[in-house]
């Protein structure tokens, strides 16, 4: 059975053990060479059986990912560590894959999950209270450098190490692309379904007024270059 954690100060009970060793192991890298630039610290999962690296990135299909891991019987080396740097001499042949979604589709995604829905960021109840306008939420993201906060906000750029890389998969073609990797990995094609998808969002524009998407626009323009998404 696969367990997970989404924060950063997860407790041991909520990792198994080869993730908690990972973890340990690659933090324990970092503290010894501080030096090491944040952008070389990934969300991976790891499975020595199939040699795939799979960088994680919030809000892009990975409960579906994982249940795709789980339903084939995968024994997982690394599920669920963060923050994590990883020696690419050791994983040089190994398949390394991600996938990215629309920046203004997954600010939506994450809005309604993990602020209307829940309280995912910790803010205050005045705050919080605030935040349930998708245009103050925003405004939010403007004070944080993107690069180096929560990985559901963070730029999907920085959370691949997009050097070292053999496919990327997309959201807006989910099942087609997953079963591309897959036939990769020869794993067992098994139904495919979009898990924790957002049952209140339709279509994501009708959240933005024009000013709220260029503003977005602005702060994810390099995941938006980058992975050729328009608004």
């Amino acid at each position: 059975m696969i367990r997970t954690t989404r924060k950063l100060d997860d407790l041991s009970t909520q990792l198994t053990i080869p993730s908690l060793v990972y973890q340990g192991v690659s933090r324990t890298f970092l503290k010894a060479f501080p030096a090491v630039p944040s952008k070389y610290r990934y969300n991976i999962t790891i499975c020595n059986e199939k040699r795939f690296l799979w960088f994680r990135v919030a809000k892009v299909g990975t409960r579906s990912i994982f249940n795709l891991f789980e339903k084939s019987d995968l024994v997982l080396d690394a599920e669920y560590p963060y923050w994590c740097h990883y020696p690419l001499g050791v994983y040089q042949n190994y398949f390394k894959f991600a996938f990215v979604r629309n920046p203004w589709d997954r600010l939506v995604s994450c809005w309604l999950n993990k602020v209307v829905n829940s309280n995912h960021f910790g803010f205050s109840e005045s705050t919080l209270s605030k935040m349930q306008n998708f245009d103050y939420f925003i405004q939010y993201l403007d004070d944080l450098d993107l690069d180096n906060c929560d990985n559901h906000i963070r730029r999907q750029s920085k959370l691949i190490d997009l050097n070292n890389l053999n496919f990327i998969g997309r959201f807006e073609s989910f099942e087609e692309d997953l079963l591309k990797v897959a036939d990769i990995l020869k794993i067992d094609q098994v139904e495919i379904q979009k898990k924790n998808s957002s049952k209140d969002r339709n279509n994501y524009k009708n959240y933005y007024t024009p000013e709220l998407a260029d503003k977005v626009a602005d702060l994810y323009k390099i995941d938006i270059n980058l992975f050729s998404y328009q608004y």
